[in-house]
C-alpha cells in the first residue's frame, strides 16, 4: 500500500475523522490522497496529507489508475456508490470498504472489514482498526492537523463557539434554547459566539446574537482554534474543535448516536435525554420528543463540569 486513495463521506466531521486513517497510513510510509468535496479548504492545516475534491464521474476511472489501494468509507450517496462500483469491478483485491455505523449489531454491509464497535467513538474505532486490523507499526488518534504559524491556540479562553445547526433539523436543539443558553453564559462571564453560514443566519435573530462571518473554511478554523470551548449539536464543527484541542459539549438526540459520533480527540461532555424516557417500538417518545427532555440547566451543568475538569491543552495539535 505505497500509494493509497482514501474516500471520505461528505460531512466536515466525516472528513476530519477519515483523516485519522490517512494520517496513520502516512506515518507508516504510504503516500495518501484523501478525497472529500470541500475539505481542501483546510489544506494548509494538513501539510503532509494531500486533500482533493471528488473527481468528476467522467474522469473517475483515469483518476484512480495511479493508486494501488483504495479505502472507501461507505455511504449511500450516488457519488460514493459510483466509486464503490468502479473499485469493486476493476480493483476488487485493492479495495477496502469500511462502514461507519452506530449500532452494536454486526450484520451490516462491510462490518467485517473494520469490525467497528458502536459503543465507542468512531475516532477510537479507526485508531483500533489501524492497530489491530492493519497492524501498523505506528498508530495514533491524531488526524495530522497542524496549527499554522500566526494562529494562537485558545487565545480567547472565555470565548465559546456555539454551533446550533447540523446536517439535519431533527438533530438540532431548539433555537430559543440556544439563545437562552448564550444569555446565561454571558452572565457567567463567557463570550458566546454563534457559528452560522450566511444562509443559516436568515432564520436567526442576528440582532440578538454575535455571529461573525467567515470568508473561508480556514478562517473559520482559525476562529475556532483561538476560542476556549465549543457547544453544539452533533455536527462537524464539534469535531473540528475537538481535533484542535478545545473541550467540547455535544447535545445529541440519543446515547447510541453519541457514543459513536461524539467528538473524541479532546476532553468532552455529551448531553442526551435520559434513558428512563420510554422509547418502545410504536411510541418512541425519546426519539420523537428528545428536545423537550434536554433542558438549559442540564446543559449549563455539563458545561460547568467541562470547564472545571482536566487539562484543556492535553490534545493540543503541534
Amino acid at each position: 500500500m505505497k500509494n493509497c486513495a482514501v474516500f471520505s463521506c461528505m460531512g466536515l466531521g466525516d472528513g476530519l475523522i477519515t483523516l485519522v486513517l490517512s494520517h496513520n497510513l502516512y506515518l507508516n510510509g504510504s503516500r495518501v490522497t484523501t478525497f472529500h468535496p470541500f475539505l481542501q479548504g483546510l489544506q494548509s492545516w494538513f501539510p503532509t496529507l494531500p486533500i482533493r475534491p471528488f473527481p468528476d464521474q467522467e474522469t473517475l476511472s483515469e483518476a484512480l489508475k495511479s493508486f494501488d489501494h483504495f479505502f472507501i468509507i461507505f455511504e449511500k450517496t450516488p457519488w460514493m456508490q459510483a466509486i464503490l462500483k468502479l473499485c469493486q469491478e476493476k480493483y476488487p483485491e485493492k479495495t477496502t470498504v469500511l462502514n461507519p455505523i452506530a449500532t452494536p449489531k454486526t450484520d451490516y454491509p462491510y462490518w467485517e472489514n473494520g469490525r467497528f464497535n458502536g459503543s465507542r467513538p468512531f475516532v477510537d474505532n479507526l485508531y483500533a482498526y489501524c492497530q489491530d486490523v492493519l497492524k501498523l507499526a505506528v498508530a495514533t488518534k491524531s488526524n495530522g492537523i497542524v496549527i499554522p504559524s500566526g494562529v494562537s491556540h485558545r487565545k480567547y479562553p472565555n470565548r465559546v463557539i456555539i454551533h446550533p445547526t447540523s446536517s439535519r433539523p431533527g438533530k438540532n436543539w431548539p433555537m430559543e434554547k440556544f439563545i437562552a443558553l448564550s444569555d446565561q453564559l454571558r452572565e457567567k462571564g463567557f463570550q458566546p459566539v454563534f457559528a452560522l453560514t450566511e444562509e443559516e443566519k436568515k432564520g436567526w435573530p442576528v440582532e440578538k446574537i454575535e455571529a461573525p462571518g467567515f470568508a473561508s473554511l480556514s478562517d473559520l478554523c482559525t476562529y475556532v482554534c483561538e476560542s476556549g470551548y465549543m457547544i453544539g449539536n452533533d455536527s462537524g464543527i464539534g469535531h473540528l474543535a475537538s481535533c484542535l484541542g478545545l473541550p467540547t459539549l455535544t447535545i445529541c438526540r440519543s446515547l447510541l448516536a453519541a457514543n459513536f459520533w461524539r467528538p473524541a480527540w479532546s476532553r468532552g461532555e455529551v448531553v442526551t435525554p435520559s434513558t428512563w424516557i420510554p422509547n418502545v417500538k410504536g411510541l418512541r417518545w425519546r426519539d420523537v420528543h428528545w428536545k423537550k427532555w434536554v433542558s438549559i440547566p442540564k446543559v449549563l451543568n455539563r458545561f460547568s463540569r467541562l470547564t472545571q475538569g482536566g487539562d484543556a491543552n492535553a490534545h493540543r495539535p503541534r
